[in-house]
């Protein structure tokens, strides 16, 4: 129906609709497509206007730290701000387009990993993840990926026993990290539908109850004007560090046996570039065959990460875990590291009787496990421009998180040795692993999805256990961070919660 700036609106005015979804992001915008044309009237309320603008950013910012054992507190206080795009699309603008679904093992209660298990399973969330591959118009995953004819695109042979397997990644055009004007298309074209309205620069401010039912909502815009809006139904799709600062602000809403906030989950990369000492994470690998499914030439083309399936965590009792491989350009021989690296180098290949392997660097990431310590609050005493309370992010990892890491790569480095596959260096300390890590833009686990009230923020269908017509939409629902980047799975979820829309409005 249309784009509308609501500052443009009279003071006061009141937005009526069958469902208000509250955020504008890639996870709202892919559940009003879903229901664009349909019988449900849907109004958007985005916080920011169609593109990037730093005073919107500024409603982000917040404090941070991230927190290890044995390692030293590490100042995170930009994280807020600098990980999100307040702006319709949300953080697609910056998103790099890289897509892939979660593993089984990542659905799976797994005995050894507390606060584990999905109330879906990866086969029960195959046919929205189908969707979502057509949404961003990406190949689609089999649940068994068959393995590539190329010769160039062959797998390297590690010993299935071992657990270690080939994870697919591809990319999307649709991201502004891709294509900028087919994702500008993407992110407006489905408001033309008569049945859609986008309302930019509408902050919402807090979310009203009478009992279990949402009664409404207070906008704000950064210009002064208040409104309300009103509807059937409500979605809360803001992201996994703003769906909890709504909610906590809204009268701790949601928040009965507090866990809003808590069991927060990010991505993080661990590798070494090398330095006087070390080479560096490296991988030398004595296949003489080009490595084009793992480091392609082109560097967003579609690849495969060495992953860890429910075999191998089984085996070793640790959590999901990758390596990610990519071509190197290592020390000259002539440094003492050069040297050393270039004769593990020579060594790796004359076991497999050829004169050297071919030399990659890599970058390790494990799952990042629900930890209760690990947490979203609210900083009363400092708000934004609109009122609302600052966030403080105390991102926390335990001695179990790092353990596994170790072990996984461990692992990784015995099947690549008893497969003749080559050899791996890790020169990473453990007290050195915090300061190493760089962090992704991935908000997880905050309102997490559980069929028990006392165990999840939202049921299995991803409504508020505390609220009969609030849902929430995003990675915050996900129980487990798995590996991969999120979005795939998100636009999956949206997907989902949008046939259950649909059912709903049919009875």
């Amino acid at each position: 129906m249309a784009i509308i700036d609501a500052r443009t609106l009279p003071d006061a005015s009141r937005i009526e609709a069958d469902l208000v979804i509250i955020g504008g992001g890639l996870a709202g915008i892919t559940l009003a497509k879903e229901l664009a044309g349909g019988p449900l009237k849907v109004a958007i309320l985005e916080s920011g206007g169609l593109e990037i603008d730093m005073e919107n950013q500024a409603l982000y910012a917040g404090s941070g730290v991230q927190k290890a054992p044995g390692n030293p507190d590490r100042p995170f206080d930009t994280y807020p701000a600098q990980s999100r795009v307040r702006a319709l699309g949300g953080s697609g603008h910056v998103w790099g387009g890289k897509c892939g679904p979660l593993d089984p093992a990542d659905f799976a209660e797994r005995s050894w990993i507390p606060y584990s298990g999905w109330p879906v399973t990866r086969a029960q969330m195959h046919a929205y993840y189908d969707r979502a591959c057509d949404l961003l118009e990406i190949p689609r995953f089999p649940l068994e990926m068959p393995k590539p004819t190329e010769p160039d695109r062959q797998p390297l042979a590690l010993d299935p026993a071992d657990g270690f397997f080939p994870a697919p990644r591809v990319f999307s055009k649709l991201s502004g990290g891709g294509d900028k004007a087919a994702f500008d298309a993407w992110r407006t074209k489905f408001a033309d539908a008569p049945n859609i309205t986008v309302y930019l620069h509408a902050n919402v401010v807090k979310i009203r109850r009478q009992g279990a039912e949402i009664t409404g909502l207070d906008v704000a815009c950064l210009k002064g004007s208040r409104h309300t809006a009103t509807a059937r139904r409500y979605v809360l799709a803001t992201g996994g560090i703003e769906n909890v600062r709504l909610l906590l602000a809204s009268d701790d809403l949601g928040n009965g046996h507090d866990l809003v906030g808590r069991f927060f989950q990010g991505h993080v990369t661990y590798s070494n570039d090398g330095d006087a000492e070390t080479e560096g994470s490296v991988v030398a690998v004595t296949r003489t065959a080009p490595l084009e499914l793992y480091a392609p030439t082109k560097r967003l083309s579609p690849h495969c990460v060495i992953g860890s399936g429910l075999k191998a965590q089984a085996r070793m009792k640790t959590g999901n875990f990758t390596a990610t491989l990519y071509k190197a350009t290592p020390s000259g021989a002539d440094t003492k590291v050069g040297a050393d690296t270039q004769a593990i180098r020579r060594t790796s290949g004359r076991i497999a009787g050829q004169d050297e392997a071919q030399l990659l660097g890599y970058f390790a990431m494990t799952e990042h496990f629900p930890n209760p310590d690990s947490r979203v609050t609210l900083d009363p005493e400092h708000k934004d421009p609109l009122g609302m309370p600052r966030v403080r992010l105390t991102w926390t990892y335990g001695e179990k998180d790092y353990a596994d890491l170790e072990r996984s790569v461990a692992g990784l480095a015995d099947a690549f040795g008893a497969s003749g596959q080559g050899r791996l260096c890790w020169s990473i300390p453990r007290d050195k692993l915090l300061a190493t890590s760089s962090a992704s833009r991935h908000h997880m686990g905050t309102t997490r999805m559980h069929t028990d009230p006392s165990k999840g923020v939202v049921d299995a269908d991803l409504r508020l256990h505390e609220a009969r017509n609030l849902y929430v939409a995003g990675s915050s629902v996900f129980p487990t961070s798995g590996i991969v980047n999120p979005t795939l799975t998100i636009l999956a979820l949206c997907m989902r919660l949008a046939d259950h829309l649909k059912s709903e409005t049919a009875q």
